[in-house]
């Protein structure tokens, strides 16, 4: 699928957007705890996308019982408890999503039965050493093909005899790694520590103080004891998972460099998340943010913002890990602030859904943009762009398909975007945003 846009006049008087879609990261988590608890879990504003529906039918799979309301956002799901799972004759398939085949291989090594877990073509490109290495310390054993020293799905995943605790430093943040780790640990009869190098996404940990698990934190170090059984939560009204800040993102830039102004309703706001808020307010964007309360899993609220004259920033080392999602979108906003965007210390951008330095890169330099590439990231001279028409390959990755289409729009030139059918992977409606926004200014092929 195909994106044509020939840009027309739009967001010329404020706008509100209600239906930016659930949270991917909490999607999936509320599925997969879901499925581990005891009772029945019900959640609101699930996000429907292939990513997070490859996670239910894998989940579907192993003998867990879902039911869904896509025009609701609602889906329900009778746990089956730790142990509950059972075998798959066929190859699980979590499709484009990385957070699925990292997450779910920390259960599955911790079943009575042997498994194997693969996706598309991009999946097979994504390193899965990183989880390997430390579950294999537990007694886990993850088996796939051996390339450059690494390992990389399909992956062959050994039914653990017995599962060891340990104490495992983090060689990086990774929210993906130690969520592996910490749903393993909740199948072993001793206590696994992980020492985080600095704080990132700490959605896990959340579910599993919502849950009931026997975990706590003592600053870097997370500590869980397993063989305790998770417990759904007693509610007569649905979980909220709030809208995904990710995918507001690319709104939240739109509405800095172009109209006059956009309210986005009911975004997540959790600290390890909306690290791009205070980015872009460094940035001199002008955002405005009224937080709610209404028992959720996390903390939400919505977010108003309007154009502001920008300067560029460079990002500090230690807000990378809660930018890593963000950082294709932030090089749009860097073309229209005055100074260099520098973003350094980024090599995980190079596993994501494509590598997404050169895939910035080539973006940036298809707009008209000034970049010079690093190993470990990228600058770019904000002060030195001049828009032109553009055709940009996303390369399966939906971040850089996006942020083509927004760079697009907010500089005000035609574009063709190939490879966009990704897009569904995380934010389903987007399209039906871009029409509200601006009609009839692009064409899908």
């Amino acid at each position: 699928m195909n994106c044509k846009i020939t840009p027309v006049e739009g967001l010329r008087e404020p706008t509100t957007l209600s239906t930016i879609p659930g949270d991917k990261s909490l999607s999936h988590r509320a599925a997969i705890f879901g499925a581990l608890a005891l009772g029945k879990s019900s959640f609101q504003n699930f996000l429907f996308s292939e990513d997070c529906l490859n996670t239910v039918r894998i989940l579907s799979a192993l003998g867990c019982s879902f039911s869904m309301d896509k025009d609701k956002k609602t889906i329900c799901v009778e746990g089956v408890g730790l142990t509950g799972f059972r075998s798959s004759s066929n190859q699980l398939d979590v499709g484009n999503s990385g957070t699925a085949i990292r997450l779910l291989s920390g259960v599955l090594g911790c079943q009575s039965f042997d498994s194997t877990i693969s996706g598309d073509s991009s999946i097979e490109k994504r390193p899965m050493k990183r989880i390997s290495e430390p579950l294999s310390k537990m007694g886990i054993v993850i088996d796939g093909i051996k390339k450059n020293g690494n390992v990389y799905p399909p992956l062959q995943i050994k039914s653990a005899s017995k599962l060891s605790g340990m104490t495992y430093e983090l060689p990086v943040a990774s929210a993906q790694v130690k969520s592996a780790i910490l749903l393993a640990s909740l199948y072993s009869d001793e206590e696994t520590t992980i020492i985080e190098p600095e704080k990132c996404r700490d959605h896990t940990e959340r579910f599993l103080s919502f849950y009931g698990a026997d975990f706590r934190e003592e600053g870097t170090h997370l500590i869980c004891s397993g063989k305790k059984e998770l417990k759904a939560p007693f509610s007569d009204s649905a979980i909220y998972l709030p809208s995904d800040i990710s995918s507001a993102a690319f709104f939240i830039v739109l509405g800095c460099c172009t109209g006059n102004g956009l309210k986005l309703e009911g975004i997540g706001l959790n600290p390890t998340r909306d690290a791009i808020l205070s980015v872009l307010k460094r940035m001199g964007a002008n955002i405005k943010i009224t937080r709610k309360d209404n028992g959720a899993v996390e903390p939400y609220g919505d977010i108003e913002v309007r154009p502001a004259r920008l300067v560029n920033v460079e990002l500090k080392k230690e807000e990378i890990p809660f930018l890593i999602d963000e950082i294709p979108i932030l090089a749009i906003a860097s073309l229209f602030a005055e100074g260099t965007f520098v973003v350094r210390n980024a090599e995980e951008l190079r596993v994501k859904e494509s590598d997404r330095v050169s895939t910035v890169v080539n973006l940036i330099r298809s707009m008209g943009g000034n970049i010079e590439e690093f190993e470990d990231g990228f600058c770019i001279d904000g002060n030195k762009t001049s828009f032109k028409p553009f055709k940009l390959d996303s390369h399966g990755d939906h971040r850089i398909a996006m942020s083509g289409i927004i760079g697009a729009f907010s500089g005000g030139v035609p574009a063709t975007v190939t490879n966009c059918t990704c897009i569904n992977t995380s934010f389903p409606n987007f399209f039906e945003l871009i029409d509200t926004l601006f009609p009839n200014s692009f064409v899908i092929q």
